[in-house]
């Protein structure tokens, strides 16, 4: 009992000894980072379609045992929806039969619909239809992985979950609501809306100002004008005018200038669809397990760049809640690599420098990152070394080490390309 007291008395004397020991000062915390990066990286081949090597079957072993994979990404990456739809079909084997994307449920449901029925072939005559194209999808490594995720699961099972609200689709979800059955009212204030719309997309078109699509630049009270007057309207309709309003909603405040704002309702409404998912999920054989293929800020666990928690948050307090560890993986471009960015006054995607920003301030993973294919970092043994460290110059280091369990960093990768 004495010895006790006396361990614990040297320990109050000397609180700073062992942070002293653990926080050495003869190398900065960006060089150890580098250092202990170099010792817990693997490699990941990437050939004729095949991804192989010791970080590959890493991946794939922690997968199986995770109840959902959660890839992270700077969008426009050719090799990522490519490695996305390589890893849900090692992991289909395991249950894996959900696939998360960053479009609104409704569109979700249509390019699912459009596979299913037409393939390919279906899902080109669905993005050539005016606001069929949802945002990313459009590039054509993206539909790609869409057809090789939709070909594993059963055709009377969703392959996708929608959780995002719907910057181009609002022509398809009004011309869906047209078909319904509603009261003459309804009628009425759904085609003051549709006329709104069609004006908007008129202004869009004269002029490729990207204020005028009218997820920008569109009334949500015209959406509620709608609502007020179809009080018994179906699930189906409830649901596109509340994509639709929410919308709106975002977008007015990001245009005003509120972007916390902005940036909160969006992820609320994010946790909030798959939430409505989740709970509608048949759980005959168990919880579904379920792969999340987002931008990294929506997949980060904790708060993300924007000051928000968002999905990654939620569905790492899920998975603990089923008894599952969950699998978080943040994917970037190779140093130097360009990526397809979306240029709003077309429509079209181009080559053009990573804008996302996840990159910054992970230059110890590139200085450790293989001269030659793809080098995946196990972050996990790195939390230690940065778990006092608060350094604002460090904060993407640190977001980025406790918020992913793995980063994947594609050396030699390439742009993703338009859809033909």
């Amino acid at each position: 009992m004495m010895r006790q007291y006396a361990v614990l008395g040297f320990c109050l004397l000397f609180p700073a000894l062992s942070w002293a020991q653990d926080n050495s000062v003869s190398l900065s915390v960006s060089d150890r980072i580098e250092s202990q990066a170099a010792q817990h990286r693997l490699p990941v081949t990437h050939s004729n379609g095949s991804f192989s090597g010791d970080g590959w079957t890493a991946l794939v072993e922690a997968g199986r045992e995770a109840q959902f994979v959660l890839i992270g990404e700077e969008h426009g990456i050719a090799e990522n929806p490519a490695m996305t739809a390589a890893l849900f079909e090692a992991l289909a084997p395991a249950g894996f039969s959900k696939l998360v994307i960053e479009v609104s449920p409704f569109m979700a449901e249509t390019m699912d619909k459009a596979l299913r029925e037409g393939g390919m072939d279906g899902l080109s005559a669905l993005f050539a239809k005016p606001g069929g194209e949802p945002a990313f999808f459009g590039m054509r490594e993206e539909a790609d992985m869409l057809a090789r995720v939709r070909a594993l699961i059963d055709e009377d099972e969703p392959a996708f979950w929608g959780v995002d609200y719907e910057v181009l689709g609002d022509r398809q979800m009004l011309a869906a609501l047209e078909a319904m059955e509603k009261p003459e009212a309804a009628a009425r204030a759904l085609a003051e809306l549709r006329a709104a719309s069609k004006a908007s997309w008129t202004q869009y078109e004269e002029t490729g100002s990207p204020q005028f699509v009218f997820s920008f630049s569109g009334d949500p009270d015209l959406v509620r004008a709608v609502e007020a007057v179809w009080p018994e309207r179906s699930d189906a309709a409830a649901s596109i005018l509340d994509q639709i309003e929410e919308t709106l909603e975002i977008n007015q405040l990001f245009v005003t200038g509120d972007n916390f704002a902005s940036n909160i309702q969006r992820a609320e409404g994010i946790r909030s669809d798959f939430l409505k998912h989740w709970r509608a999920a048949d759980r005959s054989d168990g919880a579904p397990r379920v792969m999340a293929k987002m931008g990294a800020t929506h997949l980060v666990r904790g708060r993300n760049s924007n000051g928000v928690f968002d999905l990654g948050t939620t569905l790492h307090e899920l998975a603990a809640l089923e008894g599952r560890p969950s699998l978080s993986v943040m994917v970037l471009p190779g140093r130097g690599s360009s990526v397809a960015v979306f240029d709003p006054t077309n429509m079209s995607f181009k080559e053009g420098p990573a804008k996302d920003g996840y990159g910054e301030g992970l230059e110890p993973f590139y200085d450790a990152s293989f001269e030659t294919g793809h080098t995946l970092f196990d972050l996990k043994p790195l939390r230690k070394s940065l778990a006092r460290t608060s350094d604002p110059d460090l904060s993407e280091l640190i977001r980025t080490v406790h918020g992913f369990d793995y980063l994947l960093i594609l050396t030699g990768s390439t742009p993703s390309s338009d859809r033909p």
